[in-house]
C-alpha cells in the first residue's frame, strides 16, 4: 500500500470491521479513514477503548473539531439498507475530502435472534430472505453507484496506476460460491452472497470501461471468531478459525497485492481464486 491512502470502511464498529480499522489506524500509510456506524456510534474515534458508553445516533459525520487531530478515524451514519442513508453519508465524505483511494465492505447478515441459517427449505422465510438480500446483496451495489464521483476523482489527479489501483473490495463467502457449494443448505445466505459475486463481477467488467485503474475485489475471509460466525465454530479446525486481528491482516495483505488486472476477483483470505 502506497502512502497517504483515504479510505471509506462500511462497518467499522464490530467483527472483522473493527479489526480492520484499527490496523489501518495503526498503519501510517493510510491517512484518513471513514468508518461507518448503524445504530450507535463510539463516543472515542479508538475503536479499541474500553468505554463501553455510546452515543445515539447521529446523521452527520463527527465534528472535525471534536475529533482528537491525533486520530485519522471519521464516523458516519450509515443504513447499508436505505439509498438516501448511503448517498447522505458519502454526501458527507465529499466535504472532508476531494477523493477515496479505498473501500471496503465489511457489513453481512447470516442470522439473527429469531432466525438461524436454513438447513432445510421448509424453514425458509420470506421477510428472513428478503433481510439478507437488503444487507448481503444491494448495498455494494448502492454504495458503489454514490462513490464513483470520488474513485473519479482520485483518476482526474492522476494518483492510481496498474499496480496501484483505486481498490473496491466487498467481503463476500464461499458459500456464495455456486460450484462449491456441496453441503446445500443456509438458502438466504448463500444465494445474497451469490448475488452479490453476481454484482460485484458486473460492476468490475463496467468500471472496466469507464473507470481506469480501478479493481474490484470479492473477499472470502475465511471463518472468523466473531459474534455472525459463534454458533457455526464447532466443526472448525482451531488452525481455520481466525482472531478478527488475524483476518484483517490477511485481507489487507491481500488488497494491497492487487493490481488494476485482478479487477473482478473472487479470492480467498490467502489471494487464492475461488470459482464463481
Amino acid at each position: 500500500m502506497k502512502p497517504n491512502k483515504k479510505v471509506l470502511l462500511i462497518g467499522g464498529t464490530s467483527g472483522i470491521g473493527k479489526a480492520l480499522l484499527e490496523r489501518m489506524r495503526e498503519d501510517n500509510k493510510v491517512e484518513q479513514i471513514f468508518a461507518t456506524y448503524h445504530r450507535r456510534q463510539p463516543i472515542t474515534n479508538h475503536p479499541n477503548t474500553e468505554d463501553p458508553d455510546v452515543k445515539e445516533p447521529d446523521t452527520k459525520a463527527t465534528d472535525t473539531e471534536n475529533t482528537d487531530i491525533r486520530d485519522k478515524v471519521v464516523w458516519l451514519a450509515m443504513d447499508v439498507t436505505s439509498e438516501p442513508s448511503i448517498k447522505q453519508a458519502i454526501e458527507q465524505i465529499s466535504e472532508h475530502v476531494d477523493h477515496i483511494d479505498w473501500v471496503i465492505n465489511a457489513v453481512g447478515l447470516l442470522h439473527n435472534d429469531s432466525h438461524p441459517p436454513e438447513k432445510a427449505v421448509k424453514q425458509l422465510d420470506p421477510e428472513f430472505f428478503i433481510d439478507n438480500m437488503k444487507v448481503n446483496a444491494l448495498p455494494s451495489l448502492l454504495i458503489a453507484k454514490h462513490i464513483k464521483p470520488l474513485l473519479q476523482a482520485r483518476l482526474k489527479a492522476g494518483q492510481p496506476s496498474e499496480t496501484d489501483p483505486a481498490i473496491y473490495a466487498t467481503i463476500s463467502a464461499r458459500v456464495g460460491s455456486i460450484s462449491d457449494n456441496k453441503l446445500g443448505g443456509w438458502y438466504s445466505y448463500r444465494m445474497s452472497k451469490a448475488a452479490l459475486n453476481m454484482g460485484m463481477k458486473t460492476l468490475a467488467i463496467e468500471w472496466q470501461r469507464s473507470l481506469k485503474n480501478v479493481c474490484v475485489a470479492v473477499m472470502q475471509p475465511g471463518t472468523v471468531d466473531t459474534p455472525l460466525s459463534k454458533p457455526f465454530q464447532a466443526n472448525v479446525a482451531k488452525d481455520k478459525l481466525f482472531e478478527p486481528e488475524q483476518c484483517a491482516d490477511n485481507l489487507l495483505t491481500v488488497l494491497s497485492q492487487l493490481t488494476a488486472e485482478d479487477t473482478g476477483c473472487f479470492v480467498d483470505w490467502a489471494g487464492k481464486p475461488i470459482e464463481w
